[in-house]
């Protein structure tokens, strides 16, 4: 694609459903109206639907299901968490590109990709990553926290990432302790958190995220049409993607900030009223250990409290749960 073609794609979406003219694009960019008509060209090839009227000018009715680097930059201008982003049409994983970006730099940084082919959850889990359906993507930060501040690291960003989440849809987002995001009983996102470290502390922290955005219920078969659900099956329409990551990097900031200033006592309320695992018996598995409970409380840690069937208290860092 031209070299322009990132700031062409800025340029209608900043002015989405007005037609602008060749000549006001030319203007902004210093080049002539007929590189500004190749780009458009080249941009309906790529899929993008523009409508272009002569005297009217060029208006953008729809992107295709994919990430434009023109688009997503200008949302991270505003932020200072991310020294930089990068965007990938597919990858195998997020996060293990994350960690081979680590090596040779310190900085902070965001991979997102359209599609992922062998995306894992916890647990090592295989996590469905369809191209163009859903936000995937790892956040690699640098807290200069002790080692066991990374346990509350998960609670503070299932409340920033629930809270985005909840902002486009009207059915009620909840979260399955310690890290899984729910509308009504169905997943909706789940990340996953590693901590990269040596002898004198925690080098980085690597969060992958994996949110359903615009799955149909036609897209989830088998087991995962019972388990698994999307945004847009609890909207009234498409969930516009940019908003949707302006808002995501917003929450995740405000969580992060609160993170490293502020303990976990500070919205361990906040977090139980969001959660979805009170007054019911749960299977619970922690390092091979399985057994029934229900979950009482969550402790000034982040530990969740279970009481398992013969009355035996448990405390609980990290432990996979069935709903």
């Amino acid at each position: 694609m031209s070299k322009y073609s990132k700031a062409v794609v800025n340029i209608l979406y900043q002015y989405e459903s007005e037609y602008i003219s060749g000549q006001f694009i030319a203007e902004q960019l210093s080049i002539s109206r007929t590189a500004v008509k190749k780009v458009i060209d080249q941009l309906k090839t790529d899929g993008c639907q523009i409508e272009s009227i002569n005297h009217k000018g060029h208006r953008l009715i729809q992107l295709p299901d994919k990430w434009y680097e023109g688009i997503v930059m200008p949302i991270f201008q505003s932020q200072h968490l991310f020294d930089h982003v990068e965007i990938f049409n597919q990858v195998d994983s997020t996060q293990l590109l994350a960690k081979q970006r680590l090596v040779g730099n310190t900085d902070s940084f965001l991979i997102l990709s359209d599609e992922q082919t062998k995306g894992k959850g916890r647990f090592n889990r295989p996590w469905a990553s369809t191209k163009g359906k859903g936000l995937w993507m790892s956040i690699v930060l640098r807290p200069d926290v002790p080692f066991d501040m990374i346990t509350k690291f998960n609670l503070f960003m299932a409340l920033g990432i629930r809270d985005a989440i909840q902002k486009f849809v009207s059915s009620e987002v909840s979260i399955k302790w310690p890290n899984d995001i729910y509308i009504n009983n169905q997943k909706v996102c789940g990340f996953l958190t590693e901590m990269v470290a040596n002898s004198d502390g925690i080098e980085a922290v690597i969060c992958g995220i994996g949110i359903n955005m615009n799955q149909e219920s036609t897209d989830f078969t088998g087991e995962l049409a019972q388990k698994a659900t999307s945004m847009r099956i609890h909207t009234q329409d498409k969930v516009n993607r940019y908003d949707f990551l302006q808002v995501l990097i917003t929450q995740i900031e405000e969580r992060y900030r609160q993170f490293i200033k502020e303990p976990f006592s500070t919205i361990r309320d906040e977090y139980i009223a969001a959660s979805n695992i009170w007054h019911k018996q749960l299977r619970f598995t922690e390092n091979n250990t399985q057994f029934k409970g229900e979950a009482i409380d969550i402790d000034d840690n982040g530990f969740l409290i279970v009481l398992d069937e013969n009355n035996q208290q448990h405390q609980l860092m990290s432990a996979d749960i069935e709903l």
